[in-house]
Formats: structure tokens, C-alpha cells, sequence
């Protein structure tokens, strides 16, 4: 705990912040209510970012720009993942509300949405303003958006 802290006092650097302050957010979740509540609201006021205390974000997970992030609870995220800005992790209106999982070395472009219990295959890229609502698999780039038709969505493999 005194580490996190002394590692968010003394830098300047704003990605290394955030995330300092979300491991911040997380230890107090287990441990203390009150840092917890300072840290997700810090979060939310200074970077327009909306992550929920009980998703799981592996700390090896970048914000290379940590701005306008909406990750929700159930959202599973491993580790060596870049998510940059505006990019949203959410369920889908359906009675389990379930969330995506993204395994590792993903990275999820700006603007990109991914909605519903899916899952991100490792190594995946997600284009920018992608709209995901379907599964992928290991090592494929996605961009567009997926409705009912297949033409709509591109899946190019790498």
C-alpha cells in the first residue's frame, strides 16, 4: 500500500498515474472503503473514466491514453492488454448482463465498443470504433461494426 502510494505521489507521468491510481482503487476495495471510494471518483472526475471497483484488470493492463474509459463490473481483462481512450467493456441490456473477456496481449483501439458476454482471443486487435458484440478468436484483427449480416463485419487474420 505505501508503495502505490508513494509510486502515485512521485510521478508525473499520466499513464504510470492511472494506473496507479486504479491499483489504488483496487487494493481498496479489499481493504479499505474509503481509499476505494477517493480513487474511483478521482478516476472518474480527473479522466472522465467510469471502471468499475470489482472488474478484473490484471496490472500488467495499459491506458496509453486514460481517457473516457467505461469498463463494467464483470468485465475480465488479462494481462499485456492496451486499451486506449473512449473505449467501452459493457453488457448488453440481456437478464445476465453479462460482460466481455479479453485475454492476453489484446490491444482495443480508441472509440472501439465491446458489448455482451464475449470473449477477445489472445493477440486480437481491435480497430478503432469497432462495434463488437460477437466472439473472436485468438490472434485476428476486427474493424467495423457486426450486425446480422456478414459482410458487415471484417475479420482479417493476421
Amino acid at each position: 500500500m505505501i508503495s502505490l502510494i508513494i509510486k502515485w505521489l512521485f510521478t508525473s507521468n499520466p499513464i504510470k498515474k492511472f494506473r496507479a491510481e486504479l491499483d489504488l482503487m483496487f487494493w481498496g476495495t479489499s481493504h479499505c472503503k474509503i481509499i476505494r471510494k477517493y480513487f474511483q471518483r478521482r478516476i472518474f472526475y480527473v479522466y472522465n473514466c467510469d471502471i468499475s471497483h470489482v472488474a478484473e484488470i490484471h496490472p500488467s493492463v495499459m491506458f496509453p491514453h486514460p481517457c473516457g474509459i467505461v469498463i463494467g463490473s464483470q468485465a475480465k481483462i488479462e494481462e499485456n492488454c492496451r486499451i486506449y481512450h473512449q473505449v467501452t467493456l459493457g453488457g448488453n441490456f440481456d437478464s445476465t448482463n453479462n460482460m466481455p473477456q479479453i485475454k492476453r496481449g489484446s490491444l482495443i483501439g480508441s472509440g472501439a465498443k465491446l458489448l455482451g458476454g464475449i470473449t477477445i482471443g489472445e493477440n486480437c486487435i481491435i480497430g478503432a470504433n469497432a462495434i463488437v458484440t460477437k466472439n473472436v478468436g485468438n490472434d485476428i484483427t476486427v474493424i467495423g461494426f457486426n450486425k446480422k449480416s456478414p459482410s458487415i463485419i471484417k475479420v482479417l487474420n493476421k
